[in-house]
């Protein structure tokens, strides 16, 4: 008799967990990674590295960039705002001194808009990624700056500008 009630249990569990899988796979609502209520269309990782003195882009500031890198992650949405994160960090050449290399975080608000490369605003950085259909996000970081062009398209981005200079970009749904 208890061989009978161990078979049942083992075999309700067997259902239970075969019915929660299937109900699990067959989800008809989509999973947001990212802010569901904000209804996000992308979501942007940029790298960049400006490690060559001899670089006009790694000048110092405000002819350049200066010498450093810059990591962050923007989620678009639908609304034409936007949230950023990420991290800057400065360099030097030969040691430097007090105050001229080290990091810190970015966290901040964004804007877009639709654009093309030729509509775009006059210094409005590229990136040096060329959407294949001449479709860009015009992001506008809320910090003053210039605005950025990220292509639409999903993909991988990348350019190599100099020797020590380089930038990706992941553009994903």
């Amino acid at each position: 008799m208890f061989g009978s009630v161990r078979r049942l249990v083992v075999l309700g569990a067997s259902v239970s967990a075969v019915g929660v899988a299937a109900l699990i796979l067959t989800s008809s609502s989509p999973a947001f990674g990212y802010g569901r209520a904000d209804q996000p269309l992308a979501q942007v990782v940029v790298s960049a590295n400006c490690d060559n003195p001899s670089f006009p882009l790694c000048a110092p500031v405000p002819n350049g960039v200066g010498l450093g890198g810059i990591w962050f992650w923007v989620e678009i949405d639908a609304n034409g705002s936007g949230d950023l994160s990420g991290a800057a960090a400065g360099h030097t050449v030969g040691g430097g001194g007090p105050g001229s290399a080290g990091g810190g975080s970015i966290k901040t608000t964004a804007e877009w808009s639709y654009t093309t490369a030729e509509a775009a605003p006059p210094g409005a950085i590229n990136f040096g990624a060329i959407d294949p259909g001449d479709n860009y996000y015009l992001v506008n970081i809320n910090d003053g700056g210039p605005p950025w062009l990220i292509p639409v398209t999903t993909g991988h981005y990348g350019t190599h500008l100099a020797p020590g200079v380089q930038i990706q970009i992941n553009v994903a749904p």
